[in-house]
């Protein structure tokens, strides 16, 4: 486009030029180019200097409608970008579907330039996934944890001192919008019932807009109220010792009325090491989160295989060996009352 621009530009200065050149032999040839020439350069500075911002101004701000989101318009923005970008939906297939390659390698130029990604999913076991689920009459949590994992995978790809730069958050409350920011533009829609947000119309805003202030306070207040996804895929856990709390470990893990089930083979090690007296964690880093370890035994063999069925669809992978939590109580008093509360219907959960 800019080399047709250029030619055009060519061509008709190549002309200007010749109709000079043949008209410098009239009469008072001088006095009429100037007297000709003074208004077009005016006008020119006017349409340049006044005109032409007010109508810039006028076409940024206006909103502009698309019959559905583009993800590989999206992606090429997002490659150029060097500012803030932003995702707000319940899932998207922007991260898992068919231009997740793509988006991962867009969003990796992006951090090189010094972007920020902050992508918000919905927690996939709230029950505003569940009623989504319902709408859409697919499983929306199966394809949250796709997403979740697919961001895991794109986070462990980039740099140790670029990972900060991609911030990934769940929200618990009921979606109202759907939002795609790339620098001062974004793509904001609203849920539809019966098809996925980005199949529906999207409108296309500046920032600076109402509209486009409107869904950026919604982005500022569901983050700010969302967890980390750290949070959702992993629990913190110290093994204790006597009074010594050991470091910090991130396990993986799947829960199941009220009780936690870590999997990770350093607790059975440590289980074998010390087979003759309990071993005890600390979850979270709160003195009052302490809990005893049991494994899972063949005794225990349906809750073992329920327990592989939902890590698998947690984490996309094998796992054979839980741990379980057990609250410590001391006495009448249970020093982790205030611990693992139930998910409400008793059902087995990955969270």
């Amino acid at each position: 486009m800019r080399r047709a621009v250029l030619l055009v530009c060519a061509a008709l200065g190549v002309c200007a030029g010749l109709c000079i050149w043949f008209a410098r032999g009239l009469p008072d040839f001088r006095g009429n180019l100037l007297l000709n020439l003074a208004p077009e350069l005016l006008t020119m500075m006017v349409t340049l200097l006044v005109i032409q911002p007010i109508l810039t101004r006028l076409e940024e701000d206006r909103v502009r409608e698309h019959l559905r989101l583009d993800y590989p318009s999206f992606c090429e923005k997002v490659a150029q970008s060097g500012d803030i970008i932003c995702v707000l939906d319940t899932f998207s297939y922007l991260i898992s579907g068919g231009t997740a390659s793509r988006f991962a390698e867009a969003a990796r130029s992006a951090i090189g330039r010094g972007a920020t990604v902050r992508i918000m999913l919905l927690d996939p076991d709230s029950l505003a996934a569940q009623q989504r689920s319902h709408e859409l009459s697919a499983d929306v949590r199966h394809e949250i944890l796709r997403n979740l994992r697919d961001l895991r995978r794109l986070e462990a790809r980039l740099p140790p001192a670029h990972r900060e730069q991609l911030q990934v958050r769940v929200y618990a409350a009921a979606p109202s919008i759907q939002l795609y920011r790339c620098g001062e533009r974004m793509m904001v829609s609203f849920y539809p019932v019966d098809r996925l947000s980005g199949e529906g119309q999207q409108l296309e805003v500046r920032i600076t807009t109402p509209l486009g202030s409107f869904a950026s306070e919604r982005f500022a207040e569901l983050w700010s109220s969302g967890r980390p996804v750290n949070e959702l895929l992993a629990k913190q856990v110290q093994l204790m010792d006597d009074e010594a709390v050991g470091e910090a470990m991130w396990l993986e893990y799947v829960q199941s009325d009220g009780t936690l089930y870590l999997s990770d083979r350093r607790l059975v090690v440590e289980l074998a090491r010390r087979r003759d007296r309990p071993v005890r964690v600390r979850l979270g880093g709160r003195a009052d989160q302490v809990f005893e370890l049991e494994i899972i035994g063949v005794a225990e063999e349906p809750l073992l295989r329920r327990l592989s069925a939902a890590y698998a669809e947690k984490y996309e992978a094998d796992a054979d060996v839980f741990v379980r939590l057990q609250a410590v109580r001391h006495g009448i008093i249970d020093a982790a009352s205030g611990g693992l509360e139930s998910d409400g219907d008793g059902a087995l959960s990955g969270a």
